[in-house]
């Protein structure tokens, strides 16, 4: 019998998959597609994020997000950062029931595209908010894309 932390991440793994097809393959809803994928996997970092290079990503593509606006895609600038030789490092990530206020159930059957994106905007920034310890982190590995280091 699986525990209730277990079981709590077979159900929110079976809504993430209904969010992902949806944002994925319905073009009114794609445009918050990338920042539905970095929140959740910034509050399923021991599922999405075990390597530091997936954990740079999707806190650096957060970071961009919050702090430039959100974009369809993962920035080129920051895909060819990291695309590079980098080394990453290893950031601990919030207690399980610390990862933000905000859940996916947050955009679950939201129907108009404007409030799905306002919703998953909201969801994103409760997963941000999450992570604040690693900012300055974040910040910095967006500086490097930038940068070109």
């Amino acid at each position: 019998m699986p525990s209730a932390i277990e079981s709590a991440l077979i159900r929110a793994t079976r809504t993430s998959r209904q969010l992902c097809r949806k944002s994925a393959t319905e073009p009114r809803f794609f445009a918050s597609h990338r920042l539905t994928v970095d929140a959740y996997c910034l509050q399923h970092p021991d599922v999405y994020m075990r390597s530091t290079k997936s954990a740079a990503a999707h806190l650096a593509a957060m970071c961009w997000s919050m702090e430039r606006g959100p974009s369809k895609h993962v920035p080129t600038v920051l895909k060819r950062w990291l695309d590079g030789p980098q080394h990453y490092t290893r950031l601990t990530p919030p207690a399980p029931l610390c990862r933000g206020d905000l859940t996916v159930r947050h955009v679950l059957g939201v129907d108009d595209p404007a409030e799905y994106a306002t919703r998953a905007l909201e969801w994103a920034g409760s997963a941000w908010q999450a992570w604040s310890e690693h900012h300055d982190q974040a910040r910095r590995w967006v500086s490097e894309a930038l940068s070109g280091r």
